[in-house]
């Protein structure tokens, strides 16, 4: 008969704790999950991407801001993970985008290393480097034509180059403290 009350009692459970306990479930460290972009807002200032997995009701909503560049890189590579170009971000409704909890949040995987705390060092050293080629592309051109020049030089020169300047700077820095 324990049984049977068992049984009643599983059958009697609410949807909602029947989603809770199987959200705590899902809701580990490092587990990724397939989620369904339900909805994509681009605004003036901000983009929001609404992701919806099967087993839950409420959505995972991720707000961009688009006057940051590491949101607009976070973007683009949630683009580039589904075939698209930043452009087309409207068209990710629809697509399949994997998420990864990292213990306070759902992540889309393909931003984890522009986000903090999260992604290899590899990925972030990347990511960094990234976002200040993005930087410098819209410096001014002499900074551009400086950085364009050192990238030709071979290394016999780059070794060179350093060896003076840093003995320019001895000279400069005993010449300001003896006069």
């Amino acid at each position: 008969m324990s049984e049977t009350e068992s049984q009643v009692t599983v059958s009697t459970e609410s949807p909602a704790e029947y989603e809770h306990l199987h959200r705590k479930r899902k809701e580990t460290v490092g587990t990724v999950e397939l989620a369904e972009v339900v909805d994509v807002w681009v605004g003036e200032s901000e983009l929001v991407c609404r992701f919806q997995f099967d087993w839950a009701t409420d959505p995972i909503q991720r707000r961009y801001d688009l006057n940051s560049d590491r949101d607009i890189a976070k973007v683009e590579r949630l683009c580039e993970a589904n075939g698209l170009q930043f452009e087309q971000v409207s068209h990710l409704q629809g697509s399949l985008v994997e998420l990864e909890y990292t213990g306070s949040q759902w992540l889309p995987r393909p931003e984890a290393a522009y986000t903090d705390g999260e992604g290899s060092a590899v990925e972030t050293f990347r990511a960094e480097c990234r976002l200040l080629v993005a930087e410098l592309a819209q410096s001014p051109a002499f900074v551009r034509r400086g950085i364009e020049r050192v990238r030709e030089l071979s290394t016999t020169q780059l070794i060179i180059g350093i060896i003076l300047v840093k003995k320019v700077a001895i000279i400069a820095l005993l010449a300001h403290l003896l006069l």
